[in-house]
């Protein structure tokens, strides 16, 4: 799959950028569900496909996506800042 180019618009009113968006999403798969695609997929209610073209740049994350990682980050007691 072809990388997509970051875009600047800020995801959230902290101007959080896409790119600190991916690495929010594979710090919660990495410390929260064992650096496992899969896992990360069903507590995200996502395809496995989605969560892969997000974590590798192919598809870019949105402001929605990072507010559901950081609750999940939250119950989990991970810290993604």
């Amino acid at each position: 799959m072809a990388e997509m180019a970051e875009t600047n618009n800020p995801l959230d009113s902290e101007g959080l950028t896409e790119g600190q968006g991916r690495d929010i999403l594979l710090r919660l798969r990495d410390e929260g569900f064992e650096a496992d695609d899969q896992k990360l997929a069903v507590a995200l209610g996502r395809p496995v496909e989605e969560v892969q073209a997000w974590t590798s740049g192919g598809a870019p994350v949105d402001d929605d996506l990072i507010m559901k990682a950081r609750g999940i980050a939250q119950e989990r007691g991970i810290n993604l800042e």
